[in-house]
């Protein structure tokens, strides 16, 4: 018959999803707070490190929900559990202040709440798990726009290169979320020797920067969509006379 679309009372929904969360979250402090004090407060690495997890842990912690509501309350934990480093980011010094602590937070919560649509298109725990992965394969593919995009940006002509350049850009949460960082912080990422050896952006082709909204409301867009799509296919499949 498949799963129930019913997601039972408050108390029933925490009941079976507290351990998950408690588990997506003491790994989220752990892992970006450990990043935190191995870097010595390197705040750009810190960041760069938290993003990482979040696109890995959140489709994967949400894939194991029965329902809607569980996909998002053990995603949800993963992200409310990365305040707690950037409250410490915030505090140890002026790298992100107040202001860019919330902006990274949306920043994570666009990219999360796009990754669990992906994951809510699977009919069971079983696809959603498949799903999880697709989706942590394809943000990390776009994490490395700047590597493998290089041929399509050289190949093209000199006035598609820089809107090519600000597409990689935009739809890329590394670059949103070092943007995010305050000036003088000395975290400038086309100064890193990997990406400055083998990236064109930013040494051959200009790359103008993009404001981190650009990248929430992308990702909101994507989320939206995708979960309507998603909302549409469980309505379907719950309608009366269907198995």
């Amino acid at each position: 018959m498949g799963e129930s679309n019913s997601n039972g009372s408050v108390a029933t929904v925490l009941r079976r999803n507290w351990t998950a969360m408690l588990i997506a979250a003491g790994a989220t402090v752990a892992v970006q707070l450990g990043t935190y004090f191995v870097a010595d407060g390197g705040a750009g690495i810190t960041l760069l490190t938290g993003l990482l997890w979040i696109v890995v842990a959140a489709p994967v912690f949400s894939a194991g929900g029965r329902s809607v509501i569980d996909a998002l309350l053990r995603a949800g934990a993963v992200i409310d559990a990365s305040v707690v480093v950037l409250i410490v980011l915030a505090a140890s010094g002026d790298a992100i202040g107040p202001v860019g602590a919330i902006k990274i937070y949306l920043i994570f919560c666009s990219v999360t709440l796009a990754g669990c649509s992906l994951v809510l298109l699977g009919r069971n725990i079983a696809s959603r798990h498949v799903l999880a992965a697709v989706a942590v394969l394809l943000m990390l593919v776009v994490a490395a726009g700047p590597f493998w995009a290089n041929g399509i940006i050289t190949s093209s002509s000199k006035p598609r290169r820089e809107h090519i350049a600000f597409g990689i850009r935009a739809c890329n949460p590394v670059f949103s979320t070092i943007e995010c960082l305050a000036a003088g912080s000395g975290f400038i990422w086309n100064e890193r020797p990997v990406l400055y050896e083998y990236t064109v952006l930013g040494r051959d082709i200009p790359a103008r920067s993009v404001s981190w909204y650009v990248t929430v409301g992308m990702y909101s867009i994507f989320a939206l969509t995708v979960g309507a799509i998603a909302a549409v296919r469980r309505r379907e499949r719950y309608r009366p006379g269907r198995e």
